[in-house]
């Protein structure tokens, strides 16, 4: 999945950007219950958006999803 790295909100937290085409409601759903669970990081703040405490939070977050693996 293609993501971008940003800064969430007024305290600039670490964030991530999913491409709209890619984020299917499916892979989001798919992406919270992994949030949800023990190993997963990050908060959905829209459809596309994600936002972190830390960067190794993010870079886990991206590390786990930007590719093809289920």
């Amino acid at each position: 999945m293609k993501m971008k790295t940003c800064d969430v909100g007024l305290f600039r937290l670490p964030g991530v950007v999913l491409d709209k085409e890619e984020a299917t409601s499916e892979k989001i759903k798919e992406m919270d219950e992994w949030a949800q669970s023990p190993q997963g990081v990050g908060q959905r703040m829209t459809e596309v958006l994600w936002s972190f405490r830390k960067e190794s939070q993010r870079d886990w977050f991206i590390l786990k999803w930007s590719g093809d693996e289920g």
